[in-house]
């Protein structure tokens, strides 16, 4: 776990992922952002993107979503998104 981010993706609908995994990339407000372990504490919205989880078997899951915020303190990931895309 030590090389690992715990990545809580949320919604109001309920939890979307709930896993670890070794990068996250999510759509920042000026541009993509990859989150890697011992990544600095982070606060930011997201827009209209793709959140692409990558655990350590290098299986990718992506999420289309409309918009929302990251928090990202001591290799703990909380997305909080307002809906999926497809919703």
């Amino acid at each position: 776990m030590a090389n690992n981010l715990s990545v809580n993706i949320v919604s109001p609908s309920g939890e979307i992922f709930s896993g670890e995994a070794k990068s996250v990339q999510v759509p920042g407000e000026i541009g993509q952002m990859t989150i890697l372990p011992k990544h600095a504490a982070i606060l930011s919205t997201l827009v209209n993107g793709k959140i692409s989880v990558t655990t350590d078997d290098d299986n990718i899951t992506d999420f289309e979503i409309n918009s929302g915020f990251i928090e990202n303190s001591n290799d703990k990931l909380t997305i909080i998104i307002e809906k999926l895309a497809n919703e």
